[in-house]
């Protein structure tokens, strides 16, 4: 396993809070509003028909109003959710992987979720750049066709590090099932700007360790320095002794 960097939910949750702040923000003048004005005609408050209007658009308005606060807020709590466990990325010894969440579909009775994976080989991995206005980053490669790009159901892109490059648990899926790209962008979702600088830092990194690591050459056994100055001694000896 390499490091693991997660997506950063704190921008779906600020945006939730805009989006409920904007809807509720209306419904609320509308029932202020409709309480003043009651408040100011006193004499009208008391026929019947117009206290029955107002109670109905101030009830209306707060009903409707914390049904669509509930809506919204688990709709996004499950986004922000599948976002914190499907979108990351993960730097293993020989491969960059690039998992985003993708959205979900009812199957059946079953909510099935999707996600692409992105599989960048650190062999094939010619250059890294990053944007330093908006912090989005990009992997190029060697040539087309070396970066993988998968889509599917979640549970069948599952997969774990094996020698250092990933391994799928569906075996089809090591050979066939992917697409190509020449460049990989990844958005700015694991922070702000400073920190997808970091990540990129973090990929040069890994991928300079991957350059310079020293290829495994077989073991030659070596007797040590004196045993071979023994036996030499011992030779000549034996020669002086002849």
């Amino acid at each position: 396993m390499g490091d693991f960097f997660h997506c950063d939910t704190q921008k779906y949750i600020t945006r939730r809070k805009y989006i409920l702040w904007l809807t509720l923000l209306p419904l609320v003048q509308g029932s202020v509003i409709a309480l003043l004005i009651t408040i100011v005609n006193l004499r009208a408050f008391y026929e019947k028909e117009y206290l029955m209007i107002v109670v109905y658009a101030v009830g209306g308005a707060a009903a409707f109003g914390t049904l669509f606060f509930y809506t919204v807020f688990l709709f996004t709590e499950r986004i922000v959710k599948k976002q914190a466990r499907y979108t990351f990325i993960e730097l293993s010894p020989k491969a960059l992987i690039f998992s985003r969440y993708a959205g979900d579909y009812l199957s059946g009775r079953k909510i099935e979720t999707t996600r692409k994976l992105y599989i960048v080989p650190l062999a094939d991995l010619k250059s890294i750049g990053l944007c330093e206005k908006s912090g989005t980053i990009y992997l190029e490669a060697e040539e087309e066709g070396k970066i993988r790009e998968y889509s599917d159901r979640s549970e069948r892109l599952n997969y774990k590090i094996s020698e250092g490059f990933p391994e799928f648990d569906s075996w089809w899926y090591n050979e066939n099932g992917f697409g190509t790209l020449l460049v990989l962008k990844i958005s700015p979702i694991f922070g702000n700007k400073d920190d997808s600088r970091k990540l990129c830092e973090k990929i040069a990194e890994t991928k300079c360790i991957f350059d310079n690591a020293p290829k495994p050459v077989p073991y030659v056994h070596k007797e040590p320095d004196f045993i071979r100055r023994k036996k030499a001694l011992d030779k000549l000896k034996r020669l002086a002794g002849m």
